[in-house]
């Protein structure tokens, strides 16, 4: 039985060339594989031409960004959330949601959802937080993840995190 309040999280099987592109699902939302028409949803959160870029890519996209979708209208973009694969540094988890839908906790509900999803499919995935982002943190740290190290590079220093 679940208790009143808990984040359930569903996890749908990993999609074949025909599915829907439907990856995991909360209560409230639903994360799919991103579409070429998410570009304008998410334009203020994303760069031109990335969503498209993404959206056309073939083969199996399962370790891409996924879009965050609210479930009572599928239509209802609100971010995405998802990984990004660095060849040299492994599998990183990053999300952002469209501002006026921050402060409802749907990136922690969504992160949430993607990290179940990986630890299901054994894909070992960490964070990266540029400081100063407490909301960033917040939201992993509500997730289970816990800061592991830090370095500097050309963009400045990076917060690792990982679940713990």
């Amino acid at each position: 039985m679940t208790r009143p309040g808990a984040l359930v999280i569903r996890l749908d099987p990993m999609p074949d060339a025909d599915s829907s592109g439907r990856m995991a699902s909360t209560d409230r939302l639903v994360l799919r594989l991103l579409r070429a028409e998410d570009a304008v949803p998410l334009q203020e959160i994303v760069e031109d031409g990335w969503i498209e870029a993404l959206a056309a890519e073939r083969g199996d996209r399962a370790l891409t960004p996924w879009a965050v979708v609210m479930k009572d209208s599928e239509e209802v973009v609100v971010g995405f959330c998802g990984f990004f694969a660095r060849p040299l540094k492994g599998t990183t988890m990053g999300y952002a949601i469209v501002p006026k839908y921050r402060g409802r906790g749907l990136a922690t509900e969504a992160a949430a959802a993607t990290l179940e999803w990986a630890k299901r499919h054994h894909v070992d995935v960490y964070a990266s937080v540029r400081p100063p982002n407490p909301a960033s943190v917040r939201v992993l740290e509500k997730i289970g993840m816990r800061l592991v190290d830090s370095y500097r590079d050309e963009d400045g220093q990076r917060d690792i995190y990982r679940r713990c």
